[in-house]
């Protein structure tokens, strides 16, 4: 079984990715990576975020079969992000109004052709 920091380690090296490019997306410093991955004290959360950056499960890190990632190609980092239910209904609501809003614009404007038109 692949140990922990060799597991990242070796992820990291397959996606041509430095733990150093990899803190600064956590936005931690070279050493602290270094040295949470060392000793086995990585967060849960940084551990969370380490697999999202690196496009890879978070299973991957515990599961003894070897995991191959995919390789990078100099894109920038895509996370999804779950929304609380707050902002959610938030975004409906103002959806909502702007599509209204978009509707009585639509009346206004088929209103000013049809007087133009009349005048014509």
């Amino acid at each position: 079984m692949i140990e922990f920091k060799e597991k990242i380690y070796e992820v990291l090296q397959q996606m041509n990715y430095s733990v150093g490019e990899l803190a600064e997306h956590l936005g931690m410093t070279h050493d602290e990576l270094s040295f949470a991955i060392e000793n086995k004290k990585v967060e849960l959360r940084t551990l969370e975020n380490i697999s999202k950056e690196l496009r890879i499960p978070l299973y991957s890190f515990f599961d003894s079969e070897d995991y191959v990632p995919v390789k990078r190609n100099n894109e920038t980092p895509f996370y999804i992000n779950k929304a609380s239910q707050d902002i959610v209904d938030a975004l409906q609501k103002e959806n909502s109004m702007l599509k209204n809003e978009l509707e009585k614009l639509r009346l206004q404007l088929s209103s000013c052709q049809n007087n133009v038109n009349m005048n014509l």
